[in-house]
């Protein structure tokens, strides 16, 4: 029996246990924290958006290394994985997996229970100062002083590892935090805080004046030809900056000094703005600039805009070229990044140890043997909407099962591997009755 330490009882750290115990290791998890699954308990708003029905490899940083992850535990396998853990689930807007409680301490009871049946033991309240290469095992030394040795160690702590953990030879990306809200120019949003408003974000990355473009004729062309990064969803404006499901998206590609552009109007081309602007003009004349875009959108985001636009808000609107400018300017609201507004607010690290030092098919350091990493402690990062949860379920699963004995994984699906070791398990409530959602949105009764 393999004896396994998990530094850190987050996501990736619980489903590496359940793993590694299931397939008959002796593991412990130390987690630094006074309880396992704190880090899961603030995902989602308090209900655990723990995956995503179309995952997919370019939703990550690192698209390759995570795809050969994937080949090796497809996506639907984590979901059952959940399912046959006993985790009623269901699937909302933009594929969102929740649990059907909406709670999520229903996912970390679930995840307690199976590392429980799996033998795992709780080890809280121990943080883990450095991992060392012992005479083929490894030894791991606490910050309390107290040191231990064993087979396999798979280091699960979450973002930003602490500087000396693992061996010096372990490359390392300096962390920093994304899927944030950001930081920006305020001048253009006074009044708007706490307004909330469904937008496309997007970035100028050569640096034209968009008014160029605009000013005499419309030109389709100009949001076609646009090839940078965007994000579309929710904006909320605060008095420091924008938040929202947008925004933390459209932060994993911004730096300081960029401009982000929001479109008020994304179901509407550049034309059909132009039109449907100009046509409540003819038909309100005496309507103001901010009346007519009121009709439109919220009353102070409307004002904002004609403001922006150089237009007094309550001037009535003469010259066409005035419609054309308001057009441009909901199309084209302009923000300068000045960065993240709150690290303490993101919900996710970028940076860590560099995938290029380990196995994606089973999470092992490539120059240490029995050495693994896995979840956030890898570079590894992806957008809003269970993403970034779900590399941790696939990378601690993968890290478990090699952790647990590599050899099981020899020309073996991981999914077989994980059934097999699940049999006993769900033998137990085989009649139970009760029914789980499959990825296809069908269900199953178990």
């Amino acid at each position: 029996m393999k004896k396994v330490a998990v530094l850190g009882g987050g996501a990736s750290g619980l489903a590496a246990a359940i793993a590694a115990g299931r397939c008959g290791a002796d593991v412990t998890v130390f987690e630094a924290s006074d309880r396992v699954g704190k880090p899961i308990l603030a995902t989602g708003n308090g209900r655990c958006n723990f995956s995503n029905a179309d995952i997919m490899s370019s939703d990550y940083n690192r698209p390759d290394f995570v795809q050969a992850a994937m080949n090796m535990l497809p996506p639907e396998d984590v979901l059952l994985f959940f399912a046959d853990a006993g985790l009623l689930f269901r699937q909302e807007d933009e594929g969102r997996m929740y649990p059907y409680s909406n709670k999520a301490n229903t996912v970390v009871d679930v995840l307690r229970m199976c590392a429980a049946e799996a033998g795992v033991v709780e080890q809280c309240g121990v943080a883990a100062k450095s991992v060392e290469e012992a005479g083929g095992r490894w030894r791991v030394l606490f910050e309390d002083g107290t040191c231990d040795e064993f087979d396999s160690v798979i280091v699960a702590v979450g973002g930003g590892p602490a500087k000396g953990l693992v061996p010096s030879d372990i490359r390392y990306k300096k962390t920093h935090p994304v899927l944030a809200p950001l930081k920006t120019d305020t001048k253009a949003i006074k009044g708007l805080n706490g307004t909330r408003v469904k937008a496309r974000l997007y970035l100028d990355d050569d640096g034209k004046v968009l008014s160029e473009a605009w000013m005499d004729v419309v030109d389709p062309e100009v949001e076609q030809a646009y090839q940078g990064p965007e994000t579309y969803g929710e904006v909320l404006f605060r008095e420091y900056g924008i938040s929202g499901i947008a925004v933390f998206d459209l932060s994993r590609m911004v730096q300081p000094g960029n401009t982000v552009y929001i479109d008020f109007l994304p179901d509407m081309d550049p034309q059909e703005k132009v039109d449907y602007i100009y046509g409540q003009v003819m038909t309100h004349p005496n309507r103001t600039a901010a009346q007519i875009m009121s009709g439109i959108l919220p009353s102070n985001v409307a004002r904002a805009i004609v403001v922006a636009a150089g237009l007094n808000p309550d001037d009535v609107i003469l010259a066409e070229q005035e419609v054309v400018v308001l057009a441009m300017v909901s199309e084209s609201f302009s923000l300068e990044v000045k960065g993240v507004a709150n690290p303490k607010q993101a919900q996710v690290t970028r940076g860590g140890y560099n995938v290029k030092d380990f196995d994606p098919s089973t999470m092992e350091c490539l120059s240490h043997a029995g050495l693994y990493a896995a979840g956030e402690a890898l570079d590894i990062d992806a957008r809003c909407g269970g993403y970034n949860l779900h590399w941790a379920w696939t990378s601690g699963i993968l890290a478990g099962v090699a952790a647990a004995g590599g050899s099981m994984l020899d020309g073996v699906p991981l999914s077989d591997v994980m059934a097999s070791a699940m049999a006993g398990n769900a033998a137990a409530g085989a009649e139970t009755g009760v029914y789980v959602s499959l990825p296809d949105g069908s269900q199953r009764e178990d």
